[in-house]
């Protein structure tokens, strides 16, 4: 045995350490969600040559690499997964909110005022009567105004939203600009110099900002991880590309490109993509579709009433009045004439005898006139197949396909929990860390660290005998 047998020794003592110090590591972050384990590959270090004959003789072990214990494809199809979820989730809860506000009770406030009309073509000459109508009017105006002002309230709280999303993004990013930095450095001290914890880290970060927006990614040879949206790069070992937002006329925020300064399109995906379709397009389409059906109603009431006359003879009044300039926003500022607080003006008789309700009555066939179209999703501003629905249909059309929306982004929404949740007990069962496989491995390197160790004893021993006790005989 030779000063050879002392090194190779203390190559497996020195291997084995590092595993029971990763098996410790992997140990104490039993409870981290975000930690991947750990293992340390051993190798055979270079072999010795000697003589003539060449002989080649071992000389112990070497840690080659303290790995993840992980599936790439694995994160890389979940992280697909999550940005699609994100979009419907986010997309899910703002109808929730919106259905909300369109089933207020409007349904009961438009009975009451057609009953109103119901009442007063009975007995036109009733100022009661005529005051409950006035009061259901005022009831359906407010009611109609409070939805408009809370449709303009969640449209302005998802571009505040909108705002703190693309801030987590730019601040995600430059979290793993900062990560791969730390990693490019660590790892620059050797070639056995695992980061890891960095990158369990990074990782974890990859993973929130794949909900946020639909990126892809990749390690670099340099251990940086370079993150692209739709083939441009985001993040690249120095280079940092964060979103750019600016304000458009309505004060809602855009994002774009900040190196090009062209606008940056998400595609429907991701909880950002969701943020912003439903403030532009979901919310839109659904104040379109009440200014619509205010406008419509409070078109044809008017057409009838301005024919009729009042009992004290008053005519040509209009019943609603609104901002015919604000085309967009009249559900946000119709309201009851002001001159019918005095209900004699309110008129039910088409020749003005005080028992003739003809006006009244033809206010209250509106219920039942197709007067509207079909709405046109493409173009808000045009209706399709005119004269095909009534008042209370096109309510309930609206509210059906809100139902119908709201459930399609919900059913994706909980599709894609299933879908994320599969692929995540299935990269756990590889990533996370087991206590009985982890007391298997530490039971099996102590056994072989203390094997290493009486190795160097009994070489200690021999050299003992060789240098003080050998050649003492006789003296």
């Amino acid at each position: 045995m030779s000063f050879g047998g002392l090194y190779i020794s203390i190559s497996g003592i020195y291997a084995n350490k590092k595993s029971l110090d990763t098996i410790s590591h992997n140990i104490s972050n039993v409870n981290n969600p975000n930690y991947v384990r750990q293992r340390v590959t051993h190798a055979e270090r270079r072999y010795s040559t000697t003589g003539d004959l060449k002989l080649q003789t071992g000389t112990g072990v070497n840690v080659q690499e303290i790995r993840q214990i992980r599936d790439e494809f694995l994160d890389i199809k979940l992280r697909r997964e999550m940005a699609t979820f994100g979009y419907y989730n986010a997309k899910s809860e703002i109808l929730g909110e919106v259905e909300d506000i369109f089933d207020g009770g409007f349904q009961e406030v438009m009975d009451d005022f057609w009953n109103g009309w119901t009442e007063l073509s009975k007995e036109p000459d009733s100022l009661t009567i005529r005051g409950l109508l006035h009061e259901n009017a005022t009831a359906f105006t407010t009611t109609v105004n409070h939805m408009s002002t809370q449709l303009d309230n969640l449209q302005y709280n998802l571009n505040k939203e909108m705002l703190n999303k693309t801030e987590e993004v730019n601040k995600t990013l430059k979290d793993i600009s900062g990560l791969n930095k730390s990693i490019k450095l660590a790892e620059s001290y050797g070639e056995n110099i695992s980061a890891n914890d960095y990158r369990d880290s990074r990782n974890a970060a990859l993973d929130r900002l794949s909900q946020l927006i639909p990126i892809t990614h990749y390690e670099n040879k340099y251990g940086e991880e370079v993150v692209s949206l739709h083939g441009k790069d985001l993040v690249n070992g120095d280079y940092l590309n964060p979103i750019e937002v600016r304000l458009n006329d309505k004060g809602h925020g855009e994002i774009y490109w900040s190196d090009t300064g062209e606008p940056m399109d998400l595609k429907g995906l991701g909880e950002l993509g969701g943020y912003i379709d439903a403030r532009d397009k979901s919310v839109v389409e659904y104040k379109d579709r009440l200014n619509i059906m205010v406008k419509t109603i409070a078109n044809k009431i008017n057409e009838i009433h301005i024919t009729g006359v009042g009992l004290d003879n008053t005519s040509v009044l209009k019943f609603f009045e609104f901002d015919v300039n604000d085309k967009n926003n009249i559900a946000a500022n119709i309201k009851v004439n002001p001159e019918l607080k005095d209900f004699n003006k309110i008129a039910a008789s088409k020749t003005g005898d005080k028992g003739d309700g003809e006006i009244a009555k033809a206010i209250l066939d509106l219920r039942e006139k197709t007067i509207f179209g079909k709405y046109n999703f493409e173009d808000p501003n045009k209706i399709t197949e005119p004269g095909t629905i009534t008042a209370d249909g096109f309510y309930r059309d609206l509210i059906l396909n809100l139902g119908l929306e709201r459930e399609q982004a919900r059913s994706m929404a909980e599709n894609q929990t299933m879908l994320i949740r599969q692929i995540d007990e299935r990269r756990k069962e590889i990533s996370s860390v087991s206590l009985d496989e982890e007391m298997a491995d530490m039971l099996k390197y102590q056994h072989s660290y203390i094997a290493n160790s009486r190795v160097i004893n009994a070489i200690d021993e021999m050299m003992d005998q060789v240098i003080n006790r050998m050649g003492v005989v006789g003296r």
